[in-house]
């Protein structure tokens, strides 16, 4: 089987059920298809794209990252603390400060995990608090504001056509992809996560790897948090909170396993249309928030069973096994 077509049986469930949840939504609402509502929804999902992603590099090493939501929130408050006159400066500022330190925050994790030899569950939950409470001494409630330019900029459209946000995650997308598909730091990460002594043993830097997928993941997590900055015109500090969980849940559902050295990218965009897709179709029909949490919990489960099945079902095998004749 070639990587393609492996591509294709890990992403493929994925979309399916994106697609099932899409159809059902528009039959219960014919105003849920229309492109107004739809330049909704990506802008909606970015944050969470950009989120899955961070994790997606995590977890293809094995690893966990829980500090995911404190960087988003450290990174949203930052970002809407920064001086907010539409100067060139300003939007330099605001460009520059945040990534560079998601990118630190994650290093730091990357650090600790490889020459420590810390598990990355108590190391980053250790530091995602740390961090929680330096947001917190930064902004105590939500406020703050963000340049008008760089707000319409990265939330309005590109030509007047198409929405910034679908060009923002579709380009990220793509990149992360390449950047796992195409490169040797990407090979190292499914190595390093597939089987850590073969891959010391074949010469990979384990610990350089780990270090820079937790400075990848962080740098991807600031981006979020700026997103959030531009698109509600100033900053929450606890708004990462939620993607911490979700961020995970949506990683798995995209058919990356948990336990590293299998998944990808491509199938983060589906997943999180999932997730919201199923907010909408609950808040559409006025189920009560009690029974909302427990329908979620049920798809979810399911949609993660069914993409799961898509990387270890061997279809032809079965058919050859009882289908075929002998």
């Amino acid at each position: 089987m070639t990587e393609k077509q492996r591509d294709l049986r890990l992403y493929i469930p994925v979309y399916v059920i994106f697609l099932a949840i899409y159809i059902f939504a528009s039959i219960l609402e014919p105003t849920f298809h229309t492109w107004r509502n739809n330049v909704n929804l990506f802008t909606r999902i970015t944050p969470l794209i950009f989120a899955g992603m961070a994790q997606t590099f995590v977890i293809l090493t094995g690893g966990i990252d829980l500090s995911i939501g404190s960087i988003i929130g450290l990174t949203n408050v930052i970002a809407a603390s920064l001086p907010f006159l539409d100067t060139p400066l300003n939007i330099v500022m605001w460009a520059v400060i945040p990534p560079l330190v998601g990118l630190a925050m994650g290093l730091m994790n990357g650090v600790i995990i490889a020459k420590g030899g810390f598990p990355p569950l108590v190391v980053t939950l250790a530091t995602g608090a740390i961090w929680r409470g330096v947001t917190l001494f930064i902004m105590g409630i939500p406020g703050g504001s963000v340049s008008l330019s760089v707000a319409t900029t990265v939330t309005g459209t590109v030509f007047k056509v198409v929405p910034t946000p679908l060009v923002i995650f579709l380009v990220s997308v793509y990149a992360c992809h390449f950047v796992l598909k195409k490169t040797e730091f990407g090979r190292s990460i499914y190595a390093r996560g597939g089987n850590e002594s073969v891959a010391l043993e074949s010469g990979i830097p384990c610990d350089r790897v780990t270090i820079w997928v937790y400075g990848v993941g962080g740098l991807l997590s600031a981006f979020a948090g700026m997103f959030l900055s531009a698109w509600m015109f100033s900053a929450d500090p606890l708004i990462g909170e939620p993607y911490i969980l979700n961020s995970i849940a949506v990683v798995v559902i995209a058919g990356t396993s948990l336990m590293g050295g299998r998944g990808g990218v491509l199938g983060i965009i589906g997943a999180a249309y999932i997730f919201h897709l199923l907010n909408n179709i609950l808040n559409l029909l006025a189920i009560s928030t009690f029974y909302q949490f427990v329908a979620k919990g049920l798809v979810l489960i399911l949609a993660l069973a069914v993409t799961s099945s898509g990387t270890t079902l061997d279809i032809r095998g079965i058919l050859r096994k009882y289908l075929l004749p002998k």
